[in-house]
């Protein structure tokens, strides 16, 4: 239970103060590191995420640029100082670390961890997580379909000294950047790095003269005892008992078997377990998480079936109770792939959601688009050098109990898409569509989201990988409600359609369109039940065609009321 804070001198109207001063230090980071970086992924995308750290290693305070690293953090600064001697770091000092078996994700999301002195002092730390797009490897981007053994997937950074009293080491920045594809680019966005801790650095060191040391690290602590009292409470609204839920990967990138995903929940009074016994064995390709990114996704999902305004700090976890047995897909062994390790922990907010669907009926959508769609690609530039680029791509999100799911949305994430603008001013490609897929939703009284058309034209022979799912196991309704059309992805060639998997390594040529298809999302409900008006405007918009409204919703094919459509 939490440990209640009786002290008479904590002012709640303080708490509330400390909280939006460490979320605006976090936030400001993150505008920080977007600003400076170099690749479009860093600073259009925003794939990072920005922390503070008390002495103690808990975290208190983490941005939302992408939610994905929810449950990653708390475990990446632990297992990373374990390496270190504490007492022996000084100002000016930066831990890099990327290696998914010492706390981090995946190896192009590259973290720089910093002591952040108040005077002579160590107060705590300051960290940030950033996607490079590449870190070497088989493959440009570092993200490779059919990799069969993490070696295969980049550089691997062992929580290195990357800084010593403010100055790079120059000999770990020249090994890291012998090893990948885009040289300048990787030293560009780990300066941006940098920049952003030394902003969180001096934030942090301006709230410690203001309010003193003591009275700060107070405060702090009290934060974080307030948000696990906010999470505990949270949870005693969800019914006690035992929920089950399952679901299944297309395939592991390396053989065509499915990979089983299972969750029994126990929520007990004020605490939740979540165990993912009975979940596939690691896998030979990439598909494979590790706990900590399994670790996110926990989080992630109770985030978004709790109250979403409770600040993210170390109280979230503590109700909270993971169970993976070691090996699982879920939760790997070195040296295990694990490029795709955020699909498939993806994948595993559909099965607790599967598992709460009936518990939590108004909380709880139908299946989202359910992966990230990862791509990258590269190759030679028009004017000589190279170029290595990654992206991800939204889909559906599931119809909920009284709406319609989100269209065009990454269901997990809060990443941004790089625009059409962007990308052919940088890169050498030209786009033919970038749309909304039409007919890609589950029918229902509230139909799911619809997925994305992403056709990218390349103007320069490149090679080109693919991570993601659902296109088999596709995403389910609810109450009825129909399920989603799938994934489609295939490379235009003058001789026609070259089908892709959705874990594949292929080389296109010069000319030849990537074709990107996600799928949309589950639907809830009866479509017998669906309001005809909104059927209408569903077609005026395009985004369900005239035969399925007729085949599938029975419009009557009347025109919208509203002539403005």
């Amino acid at each position: 239970m939490v440990a209640e804070n009786n002290r008479a001198d904590i002012s709640p109207a303080m708490i509330e103060i400390i909280k939006n001063s460490l979320v605006a230090i976090t936030d400001e980071m993150g505008v920080s590191l977007k600003k400076s970086s170099y690749s479009p992924n860093i600073k259009t995308r925003e794939d990072h995420t920005c922390s503070l750290f008390n002495l103690k290693l808990e975290m208190l305070s983490q941005t939302a640029h992408q939610i994905g690293h929810l449950g990653a953090f708390p475990f990446i600064i632990k297992k990373t100082m374990e390496e270190h001697d504490i007492d022996s770091l000084e100002p000016g000092d930066g831990i890099l670390v990327n290696d998914p078996y010492r706390g981090g994700t995946h190896l192009p999301d590259i973290i720089l961890i910093s002591p952040l002195f108040y005077k002579d002092r160590l107060w705590g730390f300051v960290g940030n997580l950033a996607h490079h797009s590449d870190v070497g490897g088989m493959s440009p981007g570092s993200m490779s379909g059919t990799a069969t053994e993490i070696f295969q997937e980049g550089i691997r950074i062992p929580s290195v000294m990357y800084m010593r009293k403010g100055k790079v080491v120059p000999d770990i920045q020249k090994m890291i950047l012998a090893n990948v594809r885009t040289p300048e680019e990787r030293k560009g966005d780990l300066a941006a790095q940098i920049a952003a801790n030394n902003t969180a650095i001096l934030r942090v060191n301006e709230l410690i003269d203001h309010y003193g040391f003591d009275d700060f690290n107070r405060y702090c602590d009290a934060l974080v005892e307030y948000c696990e009292r906010r999470m505990r409470a949270e949870i005693r609204k969800i019914p006690d008992g035992v929920y089950d839920g399952e679901d299944f990967m297309d395939d592991d990138g390396s053989t065509d078997e499915p990979i089983r995903l299972k969750c029994k929940l126990t929520k007990k009074d004020d605490e939740i377990t979540f165990d993912f016994e009975g979940t596939s064995e690691q896998r030979l390709g990439p598909c494979n998480a590790t706990f900590y990114m399994t670790m996110s996704l926990v989080m992630y999902t109770m985030r978004c079936i709790t109250d979403p305004d409770i600040p993210q700090n170390e109280g979230c976890y503590r109700p909270l109770h993971l169970k993976i047995p070691k090996g699982a897909a879920l939760n790997a062994n070195f040296p295990a792939a694990c490029a795709a390790g955020w699909e498939i922990s993806r994948r595993g907010i559909d099965v607790v959601c599967r598992a709460l669907k009936d518990a939590m009926p108004e909380s709880v959508p139908a299946g989202s688009n359910g992966a990230m769609n990862q791509f990258s690609f590269g190759g030679p530039r028009l004017d000589g050098g190279q170029y290595a680029y990654y992206e991800t791509t939204g889909g559906g999100f599931g119809a909920r109990y009284d709406k319609d799911g989100m269209d065009g949305v990454h269901s997990v994430s809060n990443t941004k898409n790089a625009p059409v603008e962007e990308m052919e001013l940088n890169y050498p490609v030209r786009y033919r569509c970038y749309a909304l897929r039409p007919d890609s939703e589950g029918s229902g009284k509230f139909r799911g989201g619809i997925g994305i058309r992403r056709e990218v034209t390349f103007l320069t022979d490149v090679t080109t990988t693919s991570i993601s799912d659902r296109v088999k196991f596709k995403p389910w309704g609810i109450k009825e409600g129909g399920g989603a059309i799938g994934n489609k992805f295939f490379i235009d060639t003058p001789d026609g359609p070259r089908p892709m998997k959705s874990k594949d390594f292929q080389r296109a040529k010069s000319g030849e369109t990537l074709c990107i298809h996600t799928t949309g999302a589950g639907g809830y409900g009866p479509v017998g039940e669906r309001d005809p008006e909104m059927i209408r405007i569903d077609v005026a918009d395009g985004k369900i065609s005239p035969e399925r409204a007729r085949e599938v919703y029975g419009w009557d094919g009347k025109p919208p009321e509203n002539d403005n459509l």
